[in-house]
């Protein structure tokens, strides 16, 4: 007969005993439940978010006249001076402004001051000139974000024109991590998604979450590179730390078998269930799937405690032994 013949001829014969010799060969497991959740440590480093960080650059030449803020790794907060200034362009703007409002000429002031504007200058400023009459020589710009400076790229009484850079300010609250991951590792870190990161500065470890996996591998180390974002309200961890992270798997509860215990046969899965007298097992449909070369879960047809012979595949010439006939 065909295979398929010979599957279903056992699933309707195996209800019958064993021969006692057969009997006392017979290898049986029970169905366990099994809690899974496993971890995966990987070392990185911190970086600046790039989001985070910030230029400061005028729109006009000036000419610096005092440094506020003159040193790097300063900390500064939004709306405070940084430096003071002269600008002709701004100077000659402003004269404008205050001599449009004595002639109370209404759409040159709106003009100068949507001028002034698109300069950087605020309106605070524009609103005081207004209200004084008074220009004043020199303007202080203020800091447009809270942050630390990184960079502070000019000095006192140097020429700046404009588009050049006066400060770089970056936002350490959210750092990025990166961590190298080998390439056979790279799935069970998506599925994963969140890491603890572990430092050396620091007593307690920090919640980080995937931004971003870079798209390239390293031809040397076999390792794609991975984005974490690390919340860092406190200001405790530094840029370049070095750092463990721990990816771990959400744990979860399922039945589960070795393989050498489930027959398939197309769309069918079965095992032998062991019956009411010695000796005796019985065939029974489940549902099930395989999890990996060496088990498989059980969704449905059994539970916990179960008694299943461990080798289908046994039964199956067991039978073939007693239903020679049949077999054939």
């Amino acid at each position: 007969m065909k295979l398929t013949t010979l599957f279903f001829t056992v699933l309707l014969c195996l209800s019958a005993p064993l021969s006692a010799k057969q009997a006392f060969n017979v290898k049986t497991v029970e169905v366990k439940k099994v809690l899974e959740g496993s971890a995966k440590e990987f070392y990185g480093y911190t970086k600046a978010n790039e989001e985070s960080v910030k230029e400061i650059a005028l729109r006009y030449d000036a000419f610096i006249e005092q440094l506020y803020v003159n040193k790097n790794f300063l900390h500064v907060k939004k709306g405070e001076p940084l430096a003071k200034l002269y600008s002709q362009e701004i100077y000659t703007a402003e004269l404008e402004l205050v001599n449009a409002g004595r002639i109370k000429s209404e759409s040159m002031v709106q003009s100068i001051t949507q001028k002034l504007k698109l300069l950087g200058v605020d309106e605070k400023t524009i609103s005081k000139i207004m209200a004084d009459k008074n220009v004043p020589e020199s303007i202080t710009i203020v800091s447009p974000y809270s942050g630390i400076v990184t960079q502070k790229a000019v000095n006192q009484g140097a020429f700046v024109p404009k588009g050049m850079k006066l400060y770089e300010i970056s936002d350490y609250t959210s750092l990025w991590f990166i961590v190298k991951v080998y390439e056979k590792d790279l799935e069970f870190v998506k599925r994963a998604q969140n890491a603890d990161i572990f430092f050396d500065m620091s007593s307690k470890p920090y919640k980080a979450k995937i931004d971003f996996i870079y798209p390239k591998v390293d031809p040397q180390t076999k390792s794609v590179d991975v984005r974490l974002v690390i919340e860092n309200k406190e200001l405790e961890i530094y840029e370049n730390a070095f750092a463990k992270a721990r990816f771990g798997t959400a744990k979860r509860e399922y039945l589960a078998l070795p393989k050498s215990a489930v027959m398939t046969k197309g769309a069918k899965t079965s095992v032998f269930v062991k019956g009411e007298f010695e000796g005796e097992y019985e065939p029974r449909e489940i549902e099930a799937k395989r999890l990996n070369n060496d088990t498989f879960e059980i969704l449905s047809g059994l539970k916990e405690g179960d008694v299943v012979v461990a080798n289908a595949l046994f039964m199956f010439d067991a039978d073939a032994q007693n239903n020679g006939g049949a077999m054939q």
